[in-house]
C-alpha cells in the first residue's frame, strides 16, 4: 500500500472557538475584481499530490470550514452561503446555526446546506462551519465538496440586477470503506473507535484502532490511520533490529488534543513482549496506566494474548504528525 503523507490542520477548541483559515484565494464571479477572498477546508484530510484532500471513513464525522471576509467598501446584502457535501451526508450541526440542509431529490444527489446570513460590511468576514457524517460506502469513492457565497453589491456593482457569486476553494474528499487498511474520522468524546478493516487473518494480518480517553478541548478531533506493508525487515525498526508487524502511520492534527490518544494495534504474532517502535525508537511501558506520563509522548500501556497466534497491543499516544508504529 502506498503511505500517504499528512499534514496538519487546525481545530477550534468549541463549536464557536478558532476557525480554521487554509486555501487560496478565489476570484468571484460577476464582480469587477475580487473583493471577496474565500478560504476553506475539510478535516480530517491528507495531503496527496501536494494537495489537502479530505480522508473519511463511510459512517464517521467530517467538519468542513469556509470563510469569506469583504476587502471592498461596499456592504454586501442578501447573503447566502451554500455548501456541496456529498451524497447521503447527515448535517449533524452548523456554527453558527442558521443552516438548513433539505433532503435531495435522490439519494445519489449531493446534499447543499444553505446557510442565510446578515449583511457583510467591508472589512468583516463570514465564516460558516458543517459538522457531518458521511453515508456508508461499499467501495472507496470520491467527492468534491463546494462552497460560495452569494451577495449584492449594490452600492458598487454597476450591474445591480443580479447577485454576485464568490466561491471558495474546492475540497476533494475521499471516503473509504470499513474494510480498508486506512481510516479517517473526526471524532468527539464518546464516538467508537476509528479502526481499520476488521477480521484479523493472514491477508489482513493488522488492524489498527483510535479512541479518545476524555474530553480534547477540541470540537472534534482528526484523526487519520494508514497500513502500509513493510518493504524490508529493518524499515521502521531501531537500528540493529528487524520487525515483523505492518507498518501503521495514525496523524492527529495539531494543536495537541488535551487527553491522549489511545491507539490499540492488533496483528499476528505470538510474542506479546517484543519492542514496539514509534519511529525507530522503543516505545516505554506504562501498563495499566490511564493517562499519559507528563515525560512521554507514547507509552505501552496493554500487552495481551488473543488465543496462541495474535496479540492486542496498546498505545497511549499524545498526538502528532505522522508517526510510524511497528514491532
Amino acid at each position: 500500500m502506498r503511505r500517504l503523507r499528512m499534514t496538519a490542520r487546525r481545530l477550534g477548541g468549541s463549536a464557536a472557538g478558532v476557525i480554521v483559515l487554509v486555501g487560496l484565494f478565489a476570484a468571484p464571479s460577476g464582480a469587477a475584481s475580487p473583493v471577496v477572498p474565500s478560504i476553506s477546508d475539510l478535516v480530517p484530510s491528507v495531503v496527496t499530490d501536494g494537495r489537502p484532500v479530505g480522508f473519511v471513513t463511510g459512517g464517521r464525522k467530517a467538519l468542513y470550514t469556509a470563510a469569506w471576509t469583504n476587502q471592498s467598501n461596499a456592504t454586501l446584502t442578501n447573503i447566502l452561503i451554500r455548501i456541496t457535501l456529498p451524497p447521503g451526508s447527515t448535517v449533524l450541526s452548523a456554527d453558527p446555526d442558521v443552516c438548513t440542509a433539505p433532503a435531495p431529490p435522490s439519494p445519489t444527489d449531493p446534499v447543499v446546506v444553505s446557510c442565510p446570513r446578515d449583511n457583510l460590511r467591508s472589512g468583516n468576514t463570514f465564516a460558516q462551519r458543517i459538522f457531518f457524517q458521511t453515508a456508508a460506502v461499499a467501495a472507496e469513492t470520491q467527492f468534491v465538496v463546494m462552497s460560495l457565497l452569494q451577495g449584492d453589491e449594490q452600492v458598487s456593482d454597476p450591474n445591480k440586477a443580479h447577485n454576485d457569486t464568490f466561491s471558495a476553494p474546492d475540497r476533494p474528499v475521499r471516503i473509504l470503506p470499513t474494510s480498508a487498511d486506512a481510516a479517517g474520522g473526526c471524532i468527539q468524546t464518546g464516538d467508537a473507535a476509528l479502526a481499520t478493516q476488521s477480521g484479523l487473518s493472514s491477508t489482513n494480518p493488522l488492524i489498527t484502532a483510535a479512541s479518545l480517553t476524555g474530553p480534547t478541548g477540541l470540537f472534534c478531533t482528526p484523526v487519520t490511520l494508514v497500513e502500509q506493508h513493510r518493504s524490508s525487515p529493518t524499515e521502521g525498526c531501531g537500528a540493529g533490529a528487524t520487525c515483523t508487524i505492518d507498518i501503521a502511520v495514525s496523524f492527529v492534527a495539531p494543536p495537541a488534543p488535551s487527553s491522549a490518544i489511545q491507539l490499540t494495534f492488533t496483528f499476528i504474532a505470538n510474542n506479546r513482549n517484543l519492542t514496539w517502535y514509534k519511529n525507530t525508537v522503543p516505545v516505554a511501558d506504562c501498563l495499566g496506566a490511564t493517562r499519559l506520563p507528563d515525560d512521554l509522548d507514547a507509552c505501552v500501556n496493554s500487552r495481551s494474548k488473543l488465543g496462541s497466534m495474535a496479540v492486542s497491543l496498546g498505545v497511549l499516544w499524545g498526538g502528532g504528525p505522522d508517526p510510524s508504529w511497528t514491532g
